[in-house]
């Protein structure tokens, strides 16, 4: 490697390292959330432990974390504005519209390609939790909106694809935030095959987030279109559950 090869991939692999513990510190600071503060809410009586309510707490926990790991950097660590974002205009409201069609779309299409192949999905640890509980179901509705697609878009597009993009350009700073957003959805049951379909899943459907972020400048337009996603979701379920369709 000659010298301007090395001048040019220092500051790559120093970014690269950067936004790498800007993810573990995430996780590493919502572990910690969940193993201090989790019990004592247990312990309080205030919900039963293994119940769905635990289950709601750990997740606003867990995302919790995301936030202030992400708080921390973007006042804290770096000196320039990382997470862009305005108010919505109308090209915005038009691109989170499409994006919501999409999403959904693809989500559901790519389910029912695995299906062709006899392949079973993994299934998140959330959506499990709500059999037989349509109250969960309905919480999970709005914590999908407020916390989830906030939190992780903030964490992946905010901070590890706005900071990537300025040493090594968009596309592949959106296709490293997608992978590494991908391999945090990898905690599904299934075995192995089911594991590995999750997380293309939600590989693929990060790529459709990240040029949303991109084409929009505006980290509100992924969030929403997150936020609805896995709204639906949840709304489906809970329209299963309480029979209402």
């Amino acid at each position: 490697m000659d010298a301007q090869s090395a001048t040019e991939w220092g500051p790559r692999l120093r970014r690269f390292t950067e936004v790498l513990l800007v993810v573990f510190g995430a996780y590493l600071v919502a572990s910690v959330l969940l193993g201090a503060v989790k019990p004592a809410v247990v312990d309080t009586g205030l919900v039963a432990a293994g119940s769905s309510n635990a289950a709601i707490v750990g997740y606003l926990l867990q995302y919790a974390g995301f936030l202030l790991v992400v708080g921390w950097y973007t006042r804290s660590v770096v000196a320039e504005p990382v997470v862009d974002w305005h108010r919505p205009n109308r090209w915005d409201i038009g691109y989170i519209v499409a994006g919501v069609v999409g999403l959904v779309a693809a989500n559901r299409g790519i389910t029912r390609l695995f299906s062709r192949f006899n392949v079973d999905v993994g299934t998140n640890a959330a959506i499990t939790t709500g059999a037989g509980d349509p109250g969960y179901l309905l919480a999970m509705v709005i914590i999908s909106l407020v916390v989830v697609g906030p939190a992780e878009e903030a964490l992946f597009r905010g901070v590890v694809q706005g900071r990537l993009r300025e040493s090594v350009g968009v596309w592949p700073a959106i296709l490293v935030a997608t992978v590494l957003f991908g391999l945090s959805h990898a905690s599904v049951s299934g075995g192995f095959g089911g594991i590995a379909a999750y997380v293309l899943t939600a590989t693929v459907l990060g790529i459709l987030l990240g040029y949303l972020y991109e084409r929009t400048e505006n980290i509100i337009v992924p969030t929403v279109v997150h936020g609805c996603n896995n709204a639906v979701i949840f709304a489906g379920l809970y329209v299963q559950e309480t029979g209402l369709l």
